[in-house]
């Protein structure tokens, strides 16, 4: 016998929240949402215009309000809602997404004019991992503020720099507001939960905090000296890589007792020391002398800084370094690490096949301190705009024989590259060495640019490649920048957009006289617009010459670049965002002049903010496990580490935001892989493709443009976005793998905790001599 049951509708448990909503004058929707009988709780909620969700957003954000010290106050939300749409409604509301549950009261945008106030966030706390920290407040001055560890104060910090926030992410309109960044005593590194806060000189909290926890030398190290947890060690490992630590740059001294180098195996090769110039080789003679490796002789030739006569150089290696196979060229005055030729030599006998070594260097400050020259692996573009690694490197002998002949070098800068004469730079299997061989001495930037500009032009030509140098002011370095000539080629600059005809009209407005300049075509690719302005604008395009095409669909910035490249026939295309303004007319000419290498697949430009802060300079891989924008924390006329924002280099990836690249090559790899990345980090998978395929990719900040970044279709770190941008990463990271995490454009003694350049890696990463040779994608089925 059967019986029925009647079925009851399953009540879902509503929470009973404590909440605030409100509204600022600028549009910005704040408040907080606290369960107090769950206060670790945190909530997504739907931000409501006259009952339609307009935005999503996380209340995980810090506020003084919430009525739970103990759980950092981070139960906050705002998020930056256009006025327009605002001044058109007459509700605004709030909830916990999927939930009816209210949050905080109701605003009347129609009857109720009081309830406007400046509710802009006034500073942020962000953990990068480790012991380090990173922020901003908004202040016009430079603000001294202390951070407080569990109710002790631990540290000053200066709000000196400068940074760009605006947009969902920090609530309000774009502003450039005051930056920090700091690091908390190594004690706190003892694997415990620590809460940090900000207050002001005058004693006055900040409603800015963090919860962190460090390992020392991460969390896999402390594993290994506990010792019983080896199954565990690969969970540690993967924390480390996504919430890695880091030491500021000026501990550097500290930095290298804490992690020396190793002690390289012991090697018979015997090698020959040339000693570059007059001043100062007495200084590098007396560091030969205290060398681990003892299979060495040495000659010093006379002559000015730099400078190398090379009947002299011929004379020691036929006489006195006749049994010589490998020679360490270096200028005077560098003082060698007691195991540089050790490590060399030891470099050369793994590694038969290299040409030439060259390897990280120290320099020594007017005061006394120590800095790191951390170098990438071997970087062709660099090497002609800044010589970067031609003061101390090491060579087979015949390679050195065939290049003093047959190129007559007259200084080491010409010596390096006349190695590349007859060979693609590209081919060239040129070592890098992680870790300082000697430490430096200062450079004359004047005697030096001289040197570099002749070297540079002289190898060009012997490559067959017109160019034109002119020297630039290097502020550690020289510096040349190398305008090679534009083979005649047609370029179609593609443009993605959608409604926001506002953006589109300046972006067409300001990088017209570059198209013009170069003799170039546009193609705007319509993703389903729908406002009637921006259709009348579109419609009229073709009278002004410029060419449209309507595609239909979800967004798929992938899928619109593909289709577009479909559609031409040009030589180049040129692949740009609708916020992008030009400030020159020269920027297109020069990307199209760094194809002028075969080898080069895409170009990249160096991109500010409307303020001037830098928004990208090169993509590094690595930071947490990501990949992230390189001297965000720089203004636009700031040099760079190393002088990098002064001169053309490579890098692994560069934004599709502005990207030249030929369209043979697009074709040739695919184009972008619009099934796993729609939306973000297409560009970056596209520049890895093309290094596979043997392509180099090049930042030049020598064009230079403005970028309202995502102002057309908002930030992938909004709430309702980040699934799918944690879904493309992780097929980034799936199909990239260990590559992600060992960037040969990045040196791997630098930070990974989000910031690239700004801090040492705590541990360092692998110190292993390395080439700049292609990466190998892993095989990804869709579905996985």
């Amino acid at each position: 016998m059967t019986r029925a049951i009647r079925s009851r509708e399953a009540r879902i448990a509503r929470p009973k929240l404590v909440s605030r909503l409100a509204l600022g004058g600028d549009g910005t929707v704040s408040g907080f949402v606290f369960d107090p009988e769950a206060p670790e709780h945190r909530f997504t909620i739907d931000i409501l215009l006259d009952g339609l969700v307009l935005k999503t957003v996380h209340a995980d954000a810090f506020t003084p309000e919430c009525p739970e010290p103990a759980r950092s106050n981070t139960c906050g939300f705002a998020v930056s809602v256009d006025t327009d749409l605002l001044d058109a409604a007459r509700h605004l509301s709030a909830r916990l997404a999927n939930l009816e549950t209210p949050v905080g009261q109701p605003i009347d945008l129609e009857n109720d004019t009081t309830f406007r106030a400046d509710l802009r966030p006034i500073c942020k706390l962000r953990w990068l991992g480790g012991l380090r920290f990173q922020g901003w407040i908004d202040s016009e001055a430079v603000v001294t503020l202390e951070a407080i560890v569990d109710g002790e104060s631990v540290a000053q910090v200066r709000a000196t720099a400068w940074t760009h926030i605006g947009g969902d992410a920090d609530g309000g309109v774009s502003r450039n507001v005051r930056a920090f960044d700091f690091h908390v005593p190594q004690r706190l590194a003892d694997g415990r939960v620590h809460q940090i806060l900000l207050r002001k000189e005058d004693g006055d909290r900040l409603p800015a905090a963090a919860t962190f926890v460090a390992f020392p030398d991460g969390l896999a190290g402390m594993i290994d000296v506990i010792g019983g947890y080896a199954a565990e060690r690969l969970r540690g490992e993967l924390y480390d890589r996504l919430i890695p630590a880091s030491l500021p740059l000026h501990d550097y001294a500290a930095w290298r007792e804490r992690f020396p180098m190793p002690e390289p195996q012991p090697c018979p090769l015997r090698l020959a020391v040339v000693i570059a110039g007059s001043s100062g080789a007495q200084q590098t003679l007396a560091s030969l002398e205290t060398q681990v490796h003892e299979n060495w002789t040495a000659g010093a030739i006379d002559g000015e800084p730099l400078s190398i006569d090379g009947g002299a150089l011929l004379e020691f290696l036929e006489d006195a370094a006749s049994d010589a196979g490998h020679i360490v060229v270096t200028m005077a005055g560098m003082s060698l690490e007691r195991t540089a030729l050790a490590r060399i030599a030891a470099a050369f006998e793994s590694h038969p096949d290299a040409l030439a070594i060259y390897g990280d260097l120290d320099f020594l400050a007017d005061d006394g301190r120590i800095w790191p020259l951390a170098f990438p692996a071997f970087d062709y573009e660099r090497l002609l705009e800044q010589g970067y690694c031609a003061h101390l490197f090491a060579v087979r002998r015949e390679a050195l024989l065939t290049a003093i002949r047959t190129a007559r070098p007259d200084n080491l800068y010409r010596l390096f590259n006349s190695l590349l004469d007859r060979i693609d730079p590209r081919r060239a299997d040129i070592l890098h060495l992680p870790g300082a061989l000697a430490t430096m001495p200062r450079l004359d930037r004047t005697t030096a640019g001289a040197l570099l500009s002749a070297a540079s032009q002289s190898h060009l030509r012997a490559r067959g490649i017109d160019a034109s140098v002119a020297r630039q002011t290097g502020n550690f370095f020289p510096a040349v920048r190398i305008k090679r000539t534009i083979s005649k080629q047609q370029v179609t600059v593609i443009i993605p957009t959608r409604d926001r005809v506002s953006l589109l009209q300046r972006c067409l407005e300001t990088i017209t006289p570059a198209i013009e300049r170069c003799h170039a075509d546009i193609l705007v690719v319509d993703n389903d617009s729908a406002h009637p302005r921006t259709i009348d604008f579109l419609s009229d395009l073709p009278r002004r010459g410029i060419r449209t095409l309507r595609i239909e669909g979800p967004f798929n910035f992938a899928r619109l670049n593909n289709q577009a490249a479909a559609t031409l026939d040009s030589d180049i295309l040129c692949l740009l965002n609708n916020d992008i303004e030009a400030s020159s007319d020269d920027w297109l000419e020069e990307m199209l002049t760094r194809l002028g290498e075969p080898d080069v697949g895409a170009v990249g430009a160096l991109l500010t903010w409307p303020g001037g802060v830098v928004q990208h300079g090169g993509v590094v891989l690595g930071m947490n496990f990501s990949v992230a924008h390189a001297f965000t924390d720089r203004l636009g006329g700031d040099p760079g580490f190393l002088d990098q924002l002064l001169v053309a280099h490579e890098c692994s990836a560069v934004t599709a935001a502005c990207l030249a690249t030929r369209r043979s090559d697009y074709l040739a790899v695919g184009g972008m892989d619009e099934a796993r990345f729609a939306v973000a980090l297409n560009d970056v998978d596209y520049c890895l493709r093309l290094r596979e395929a043997g392509k180099r990719i090049v930042l030049t900040p020598h064009a230079k443009l403005i970028h309202v970044e995502s102002a057309s279709r908002g930030r992938d770190n909004r709430a309702d976005r980040r699934g799918r941008f944690e879904h493309e990463l992780n097929l980034l990271r799936a199909r990239w793998d260990e590559f992600l995490n060992d960037d040969p454009a990045y040196n791997p003694q630098l930070s990974r905790d989000g910031v690239p350049y700004s801090g040492l890696a705590w541990p360092p990463g692998r110190r292993t001599p390395r080439y700049n040779h292609p990466p190998v994608a892993h095989d990804l089925p869709l579905g996985f």
